[in-house]
């Protein structure tokens, strides 16, 4: 027994170092089992028994076990010969395009390799030459796109080390309270912007991919689905892989015909002698699934072009991957089996024609754009008779329009309504002249402040699309020119700012720099009836790490607002910025928390962090004593608060 596949030019062993894929495991499919390789260039070069350079040297690649014969509805099916005459020419069409996964080796016989797999459902699988062959993919560093979303994006599963070196996901489902309560804290509206802004990216690059692959290069994918769709860690570019069920088509031919067999719809799904439909459950679309035998009931209501596959199939499968991908949080928070299994999810709760198609953002966050439902929507929609008709302008037949809609949807802008002003023509009639001349200044004074008011309102939309820390800059001057036009009264002055500082509240936490925004807009509004409340919610949701710089923005409206959040800035301003801090600074901070401890007593703890930031401030010995002394008390017996 071996533990080396011998190929043309390199030799190749089970990576079983790599600490993300324990044992060399990736995953196990109906047809292949699929580990993380090294690739090490064969030479004879060898003295005093150690390998030469060209051996130390190993390089990263995917070793894909397929089965050579399979036994698929009583027919035994030679896949090697399938292999080889269907995906490895269509990886030769597409070898050009760097998106796309490429195969480095095809290695028909193992020899003497052999390799215990211990991921079988029913116990171990011997993986050797009598059973499979190999092919070499290149190794994309990175995630799948579910891994990407539930994983890297939200945390939403997590890997245990066990002691036998397997690896074992803890799925959402299995968290703790606090985990729980902790990750649907962070599902916020800047989170959530960011996330959508990324999968449209995914999206529109995937239509790139998939109009070279289908509408240039002639082939179905007929699999696309977010396992299928890789993600570097490098670049967060998308790499499209696994073409095992890809057909090739032809111009006069644009279509594929499978011979769809008969399956029964209440027998739980067992790929790949069971299975419902050609490619994955949950993403092909309705006309790849199989008929149902005469005991069980088939889950769509349209029955006609079954088993002929087009570019619309594959771009229903896009629309179930973008659907999911937009629906994962409220999925996997919602459902233990969407959480556990999302392929049994599916089965189990969507294989039905009224919501396995059409489908909506209506049990995901109201701050996705409105129009990616739109998208979503005629990617999946339920299949007419000639849905597959360029002229059926309810569904699409070219990734080129979903990109076009998709960044339509990304960049969209509000136009002008450039009607005919009813008022400025009477004004033309009734007074002549100068009042003409007058009114049109009026008018274009209105027109350039609507027309900046939407301009602004576009450039708002588009920012917090993509905001980070890093364009704070470009946050303040765009929020600096939506309170100077709502001055000037394009828009309510109360309502641009509620705008404006809601965004930098949603996710309970203000940097320095958005205090310092918040605190120039206010003197700007000059407004002394709403400023209290304004500084109270900017102290409440202030970044606990960052309250000195904000207590010195605040501290900026000394003498013209009293409200419990100026002071406790004042008070930490005092304690931490000021150059020297007098006895009656720690008093009066005291005093300060004496007063909100029985706040605390009745319930409202509503500056709990600036309340905690101060007892910091004031928790060392000179203070204490300070405190001491003021009541009477030796310093070494005194008890500061506990709350």
């Amino acid at each position: 027994m071996a533990n080396e596949i011998t190929g043309n030019i390199f030799k190749y062993t089970i990576d079983t170092e790599d600490p993300r894929h324990k044992n060399g495991f990736i995953a196990i499919g109906s047809e292949s089992i699929v580990y993380k390789g090294k690739r090490i260039k064969k030479t004879n070069d060898k003295t005093d028994n150690h390998p030469s350079d060209d051996e130390m040297l190993r390089f990263p690649c995917v070793l894909k076990f397929k089965q050579k014969y399979m036994t698929i509805n009583g027919t035994r099916v030679d896949k090697l010969r399938e292999f080889k005459e269907n995906e490895l020419k269509i990886f030769d069409k597409l070898r050009e395009c760097r998106s796309v996964v490429r195969i480095d080796d095809v290695i028909e016989d193992l020899g003497d390799f052999e390799y215990i797999c211990q991921y079988f459902q029913e116990g171990y699988g011997i993986i050797d030459n009598r059973r499979y062959f190999c092919v070499v993919e290149e190794y994309i560093e990175g995630w799948n796109l579910d891994e990407y979303c539930r994983e890297v994006k939200w945390e939403l599963r997590q890997w245990k080390e066990l002691s036998d070196a397997k690896r074992y996901p803890v799925n959402y489902n299995e968290f703790d309270l606090e985990k729980k309560a902790s990750i649907k804290k962070s599902y916020n509206y800047k989170a959530i912007i960011s996330y959508q802004n990324q999968i449209l990216r995914f999206m529109q690059n995937l239509c790139d991919i998939m109009w070279y692959v289908t509408e240039q290069k002639k082939i179905l994918h007929l699999d696309i689905k977010p396992e299928n769709i890789m993600v570097t860690k490098n670049g967060n570019e998308i790499v499209l892989i696994d073409f095992g069920r890809s057909i090739v088509t032809t111009d006069l031919q644009p279509y594929a015909n499978i011979e769809l067999s008969h399956v029964d719809y209440s027998v739980n799904e067992d790929p790949p002698e069971a299975q419902y439909q050609y490619g994955t459950l949950g993403y092909a679309a309705p006309e790849c699934y199989y008929q149902a035998t005469s005991n069980s009931q088939y889950p769509f209501s349209t029955k006609h072009n079954q088993g002929k596959l087009s570019i619309e199939s594959d771009i229903f499968s896009f629309g179930a991957t973008f659907w999911e991908c937009l629906n994962i949080f409220e999925l996997t928070t919602s459902s233990e089996s969407f959480s556990k299994n999302s392929h049994d999810f599916y089965r189990d709760n969507m294989l039905m024609d009224d919501v396995y198609c059409n489908r909506d953002l209506s049990c995901t966050s109201k701050i996705y754009h409105e129009k990616l439902e739109e998208i979503i929507k005629k990617c999946t929609r339920a299949r007419t008779n000639d849905f597959t008709n360029t002229h059926n302008k309810n569904y699409y037949h070219s990734y080129k329009e979903i990109s076009n809609d998709i960044t339509d949807a990304l960049n969209s802008l509000p136009t002008i309504d450039k009607k005919e002003n009813v008022k400025a023509n009477n004004y033309f009639k009734l007074c002549g002249g100068f009042l003409a001349v007058a009114a049109a200044i009026l008018i274009i004074a209105w027109i350039y402040r609507g027309r900046a008011f939407s301009i602004n309102n576009a450039r708002w939309n588009s920012l917090t699309a993509t905001y980070t820390e890093t364009k704070i800059e470009q946050l303040k001057s765009l929020s600096d020119d939506m309170i100077s036009l709502a001055i000037k009264g394009s828009g309510d002055i109360n309502d641009t700012y509620k705008k404006i500082a809601e965004f930098t509240y949603i996710d309970g936490d203000i940097s320095d720099k958005e205090a310092e925004m918040l605190v120039d807009l206010l003197q700007k509004i000059n407004d002394n009836k709403q400023l209290p409340q304004r500084i109270d919610e900017i102290m409440k949701y202030a970044n606990t790490r960052q309250f000195k710089p904000v207590s010195e923005q605040i501290v900026r409206f000394d003498g013209a607002v009293d409200s419990i959040g100026y002071r406790f800035a004042k008070a930490i301003y005092n304690l931490e910025v000021a150059s020297k801090v007098s006895d009656n600074d720690v008093l009066s901070a005291y005093a300060l928390l004496e007063d909100y401890q029985k706040n605390i007593n009745t319930g409202n703890d509503e500056f709990h962090n600036a309340a905690t930031k101060l007892k910091h401030c004031l928790d060392n010995y000179e203070s204490v004593k300070i405190i001491a002394d003021s009541k009477g008390e030796d310093v070494h017996n005194f008890t500061f608060f506990q709350n």
